[in-house]
């Protein structure tokens, strides 16, 4: 992967790659959002309690497969399940769950929100790492376009299981 400068990058119109593995390997896509998704509060009581009183509900396989799946591009529902099939190295996190384009496309309705901050935090390591920024803040404006580029995707999926399946 040929390293370029963000001030080189910047020179033209700036685009995050429909597809992230275009910047970085998909084995490390899945490693950082991994580590952003374990960051999270799971030992919060509500929650805690709210998994207990429903076992079928989860929100860690989902919350992982579709960040992935939506910086790799791929953003169909049924094309999001297809890949959990597909990727060994999902399987390996989430061995015997087997999600399906319903329920794939409730949570995403459902926590649009959590979703879209997994985006711009793999979407920052990302940059962070194609241009060695280290530690670095990302300038406002960037982020501003981080967090729209994160919406467009969630937006994406929407509109294509909508054109795929109807509303769902």
């Amino acid at each position: 992967m040929k390293t370029k400068s963000l001030t080189a990058e910047m020179s033209g119109r700036f685009v995050i790659p429909w597809n992230l593995s275009e910047w970085a390997e998909a084995p490390d896509l899945l490693v950082w959002l991994e580590a952003e998704i374990s960051s999270l509060d799971w030992n919060n009581p509500m929650l805690a309690d709210f998994l207990k009183a429903n076992p079928a509900y989860r929100p860690r396989l989902l919350l992982t497969l579709l960040s992935y799946a939506y910086a790799l591009g791929i953003c169909e529902s049924d094309e999001v399940v297809a890949f959990y099939y597909k990727d060994a190295a999902l399987r390996r996190l989430f061995p015997g769950e087997s999600p399906d384009a319903r329920e794939i496309s409730r949570f995403r309705r459902e926590n649009r929100g959590l979703l879209k901050w997994c985006l711009l935090e793999l979407f920052k390591r990302v940059l962070r790492e194609r241009f060695r920024l280290g530690d670095t803040l990302i300038p406002a404006g960037l982020r501003r376009y981080l967090v729209d580029t994160a919406t467009a995707r969630l937006d994406a999926a929407r509109d294509m299981d909508r054109g795929a399946h109807g509303a769902i």
